[in-house]
């Protein structure tokens, strides 16, 4: 199924809104409150019905519009397009259902173009949302793993929920080695009871008798219980069997049907691709006629215009020698031009050799190396001639200022070592700051203690009031209760009822024991504060003394005098380390010194070796070396022109006399004259050749005609032979000879098709039903339904009788014990027991209930697992091994009970508690995919997301988005969302912008 389009007549707030042109993979952005949930509702609505008045769902009606529904165009495989509308009427709405072929219905058909398929299942398996992934973040510990397998089982925790209340229902109840649950605390009063009561049963032997009796006509009656229980459970099993017989039957007729019926292959529409290529062959046939006769008319036309081909054949030639002509002009031109040329360089190889005080020609000029190897040496010798330089320049710089700093630095030492101060004083200033700073310690002590003295006080203070209330409050609750206990222990003793009385008195003393603990508390309390107190006083104290006891002084001009030396200290040592460091700086400057001079020396020895290399001699005054060496490279370039100049002069004179021998020639073989002038002579032949053209032209278009004819009637030919083995390929893909037997096998193999959907259907029914390959095998070669219902009937009627005579002999027994249980302390234990066993029995069936719910949920997991789950987790784990880029692969269902083992890379396994959340959120998106790819085949339906990535990193996001694009080649995904960023791993025609207005069209 295929959303195609959208049209809200008025739902919630958008009113006359169309969506159309939907694709595979849509994409709903908007801000909140855009309209993104109600688009979703809007779908289910129309699809399912509007939610009823009562239910917790959103109706969606509209405020302002007396319109309420809309229509959705959708496409369906199996019926193509269809218009499902449905507006206000009834609770759910009225639908109307227009298929393209004529057909309207309503519920009924809407319901066979779903498959039945109803809301909830559809919610649950093909729509979800952040909540999944935010129940995720909630459970803990094995919760989350039962959680994942409820996804994965019915796409929804209903699962999940419906385990956890039965599992907290029964532990509400019992619970093996618990003491709190109900029943735990009912069996130990029984068992207590129950020893009471055999004391007492030993003072009458008659009496254990009829007991004996009792028990065994209970166990009597409990078999037969248990036993009419059974054979009831077997009367509804074959009423069950004796109402799907008719399907049985006609499963099994069926399958006979299909084993008696040939089953050999046959084509796919066989019969309708028969008819058509036998169409196809008829068609093309009668165009081959056709052809034919057009192809021996054009043959006749084609000699009528046949051209003279070798004078076509020299069209080449005879063009490019027309077109030359303006080219002999220009050569002309050219000659006078390269004669003048090579005097020009001749002039200046001379001004160069001058300017180089050498006489270089052609060949000496070749011996002179001027590669670019050379030439980088050349340049990298003139650097560093240059640098030398500016080396020399800098060095005296740094030489003058790094002096001047060496002597600046010695004189700022000289005058802070005249301000430090001589020893003796320094260490008497140090003691006398020493004895001061211990009194403003102690100082600073004793105001602490005196602030703690005075928060203790103020404490003690607010606390005593405080007590005061409470006692008061305490002694009003006190008397409240107390009041409420007497009354109850004066009821109990009033009216015989111990327990009532019990309660009385233990309420009264935990009241005492409490009022009691109270009052020792608060006293505790207070003596603890009042020895603290006491211990603060005494340090205040001798700390007091310890100060009247310090000398006096000048705190801050002793720390002063101490700083300011002590800076003093630390300039002078930092001043004493730039000296040294200023004294290698200019050590350093000095060495620098003798390197250039080395280097300058050997610079000047490599430019004498370069201008030997270059044939030149060293002349008084300075020569720049690159510039010398630039002029030998134009030297060459001027050499190698003019002898390039000279060849050329030579081939366009050889040209010059080519082309006129060329155009001799010519006329001499086609106008019969050789003395014509080259113009006149190119210009008559190009005339001769244009009408040959001219007539060549026409023969060409015969020629391409019938060349099409040809190609026409050859690729005929040929899509006739591949039809012909086609239809011979079809025949033999059915194992025929003949068309009749093609067509006999078609009639079958169309009667097996409908035989075999409705075997499945049945199939389908008789599991749904819960009757299995074993129960139809009963049905059908057992004895008589109707003959098991009635032998039945008939024992579970004997039972009954049994039972009503159980129940009269076990009412005689009980009537002679009540004779001997109407006295004593006998009696009241005996119905003190039988109460017991009554209520424990009430309470322990509540708990069976519980119990064989859990038990039938168990065992429905376990048939699940077994049978459907392995195709689901297959597809889950390969979507899985996606998201997580190979990290986890496969997911193992726990061997009891619900909930999966996820499987690492590395073979670790994991349970779903143990997973990062990141990772455990996406087992469940793979789980919540492969649910619905599973359902695929039988419920095609699209797939509805409402912003279930936000919390998925941009790798994962990138993944999950590249998984869902490959699941739209079957399902078509919807995806809601209000987050911007996810807009960018989508394209722009994928992306549908809900708008603010009422109206809008996209």
């Amino acid at each position: 199924m295929k959303l195609i389009e959208l049209h809200i007549y008025g739902y919630g707030k958008l009113e006359d809104y169309v969506i159309k042109s939907m694709d595979r993979f849509e994409v709903f952005y908007g801000e909140n409150e855009a309209g993104k949930s109600t688009i979703m509702s809007f779908i289910h609505s129309i699809l399912f019905g509007f939610p009823a008045r009562q239910s917790s769902e959103i109706r969606y009606e509209p405020k302002n519009n007396p319109k309420y529904g809309g229509k959705i165009k959708a496409f369906f495989p199996e019926r193509g397009v269809a218009v499902i509308e449905r507006v206000k009427g009834k609770a759910a709405g009225d639908v109307t259902v227009s298929l393209e072929d004529g057909t309207i219905g309503g519920e009924e058909l809407l319901k066979d173009l779903l498959k039945r398929m109803d809301k909830g299942i559809f919610q649950a398996i093909f729509s979800f949302n952040v909540h999944g992934l935010q129940n995720i973040h909630a459970l803990k510990g094995e919760d989350l793993g039962r959680y994942l397998f409820s996804a994965g089982t019915i796409g929804t925790d209903k699962l999940f929920n419906t385990e956890s209340y039965l599992l907290k229902e029964m532990e509400q109840r019992f619970k093996p080695g618990g003491r709190r649950p109900l029943l735990n605390e009912k069996m130990k009063e029984l068992k207590e009871v129950q020893a009471s009561l055999k004391n007492a049963e030993q003072q009458n032997d008659q009496y254990s008798q009829w007991v004996k009796d009792k028990e065994e006509l209970e166990n009597n009656i409990a078999r037969l219980e248990g036993e009419i229980g059974r054979l009831e459970q077997i009367g509804v099993k074959l009423r069950e069997y004796k109402r799907n017989e008719k399907l049985v039957i006609e499963a099994a007729a069926l399958e006979r049907k299909i084993q008696e019926l040939d089953q050999s292959f046959f084509p796919e529409d066989g019969l309708n691709r028969l008819e058509k290529l036998d169409e196809k062959l008829k068609q093309i046939h009668t165009r081959i006629l056709t052809l034919k006769e057009k192809q021996q008319k054009g043959q006749a036309d084609l000699e009528k215009n046949r051209p003279d081909f070798e004078l076509i054949g020299m069209e080449t030639e005879i063009n490019a020698r027309v077109e030359n002509l303006p080219l002999y002009d220009q050569l002309n031109q050219e000659k006078r031009l390269l004669e003048s040329k090579v005097e020009e360089i001749s002039e200046e190889i001379s001004l160069i050799n001058d300017q180089l005080h050498a006489d270089f020609d052609e060949e000496s000029i070749q011996d002179i190396n001027t590669s670019i190897f050379i030439k980088d040496e050349v340049e990298k010798l003139q650097q560093a001639q240059q640098r030398s330089s500016d080396k020399k320049l800098q060095l005296e710089e740094d030489f003058d200022e790094e002096k001047r700093a060496l002597a600046e630095l010695e004189e700022h030492a000289d005058t802070v070592k005249g301000q430090l101060l001589d020893e003796v004083r320094r260490n008497q200033l140090m003691k006398e700051l020493d004895l001061l700073e211990n009194r403003e310690r102690i100082r600073s002590e004793w105001q602490h203690v005196t602030d703690q003295i005075e928060g203790v006080k103020a404490r003690e203070a607010t606390e005593q009031t405080r007590n005061k209330k409470q006692q008061k409050n305490a002694r009003k609750q006190s008397l409240l209760l107390g009041g409420i206990f007497l009354i109850v222990l004066i009821w109990g003793i009033a009216n015989g009822t111990w327990l009532l009385a019990g309660v009385g008195v233990a309420g009264l003393i935990f009241l005492a024991v409490g009022l009691l603990k109270s009052a020792d508390d608060t006293e505790g309390d207070h003596s603890a504060d009042a020895v603290f107190l006491s211990k603060l006083i005494e340090r205040e104290r001798s700390l007091k003394e310890i100060l009247n006891s310090q000398p006096g002084g000048n705190l801050f001009s002793i720390k002063s005098l101490l700083a300011k030396d002590e800076e003093a200290q630390l300039l002078h040592r930092e001043l004493q380390v730039k000296i040294g460091q200023q004294q290698q700086r200019f050590e350093k400057v000095v060495q620098q010194f003798e390197v250039w001079e080395a280097d300058n020396v050997s610079l000047s020895q490599k430019k004498g070796e370069l201008l030997r290399q270059f044939g030149l001699e060293e002349i008084d005054g300075p020569i720049k070396l690159l510039d010398a060496f630039q002029l030998l490279e134009k030297q060459k370039q001027y050499f190698r022109d003019r002898k390039r100049t000279r060849e050329n002069l030579k081939k366009v004179t050889l040209s010059l006399k080519d082309m006129e021998d060329s155009l001799k020639v010519l006329a001499e073989r086609f106008l019969q004259n050789v003395n014509l002038p080259p113009v006149e002579a190119a210009g008559l032949l190009k005339r001769a050749l244009r009408e040959a053209l001219e007539q060549q032209t026409e023969y060409r278009e015969l020629e391409a005609k019938l060349a099409e004819l040809g190609e026409e009637l050859a690729a005929l030919e040929k899509e006739e032979l591949i039809l012909s083995e086609e239809k011979a390929g079809l025949l033999a893909q059915a194992d025929t000879e003949r068309e009749d037997e093609f067509r006999l096998k078609a009639k079958n193999a169309e009667l097996l098709k409908g035989w075999s959907a409705r075997h499945e259907d049945i199939v389908h029914q008789l599991f749904a039903s819960g009757i299995s390959e074993e129960d139809r095998e009963k049905i059908l070669t057992g004895i008589s339904l109707e003959e098991q219902i009635e032998g039945n009937s008939v024992k579970l009627e004997a039972c009954k009788r049994d039972l009503t005579q159980q129940f009269d002999s076990i009412a005689d027994v009980k009537h002679k014990m009540k004779i001997i249980e109407e006295g004593g302390i006998y009696s009241e234990l005996l119905h003190k027991y039988r109460q017991l066993q009554h209520e424990f029995a009430e309470d322990a069936k509540e708990w069976g209930k519980f119990a064989v719910a859990g038990d039938m949920l168990s065992k429905t997991i376990g048939r699940y697992k077994e049978e459907r789950m392995p195709r689901m987790l297959a597809k889950a784990e390969s979507f899985l091994s996606i998201l997580t880029d190979g990290v986890y692969g496969k997911i193992i269902p726990q061997p009891s009970g619900s909930g999966f083992l996820i499987e690492r890379e590395d073979h670790a396994l994991f349970e779903a508690n143990e997973l990062s959340q990141a990772t455990a959120e996406q087992v469940y998106v793979s789980i919540r995919l492969a649910l619905a790819a599973v359902h695929h085949d039988r419920y095609p339906f699209p797939i509805i997301i409402d912003d279930s990535f936000v919390n998925f990193d941009h790798k994962r996001t990138a993944r999950v988005i590249q998984l869902l694009r490959e699941m739209s080649n079957q399902n078509q995904i919807l995806i809601f969302t209000c987050h911007r960023h996810l807009l960018d791993y989508f394209s722009g025609n994928e992306i549908v912008h809900m708008g603010e207005t009422s109206k809008n069209t996209v």
